[in-house]
């Protein structure tokens, strides 16, 4: 009994050490779904406000209007023209795209259809 009791508990720490391997999620540019939407203060965090280059930027819709003002879907914040988000500023929304202002250079961003 004593053998099985010392057997179980090597088992067991040896698993403990295959827990502490980390595991890094790769979210294949898309919103990482291991991140909550709401902080615990009950207030949205987005991360849209942090984007520092064009690199961060997703471009996940379009609502795109000829006699209205378009608006596009960038990091989960709905925004229109002239809108700024983090060190951008959105310039002129398409149809199937967006340019932004980014360090005085205009870049157009596709919207990718799946």
């Amino acid at each position: 009994m004593k053998a099985l009791l010392s057997g179980t508990v090597i088992v067991l720490i040896a698993g403990f050490g295959f827990a502490e391997q980390c595991f890094k999620y790769d979210s294949g540019r898309k919103r990482d779904p291991f991140v909550p939407l709401v902080s615990k203060d009950g207030i949205y965090v987005s991360d849209a406000y942090g984007i520092k280059s064009i690199k961060d930027i997703r471009l996940e819709g379009i609502v795109w209007e000829v006699e209205k003002p378009s608006i596009a879907i960038i990091n989960g914040e709905i925004v229109g023209e002239g809108a700024e988000i983090g060190v951008i500023k959105v310039l002129k929304i398409e149809r199937d795209s967006v340019v932004f202002d980014v360090d005085g250079q205009a870049v157009r961003v596709e919207l990718i259809t799946e």
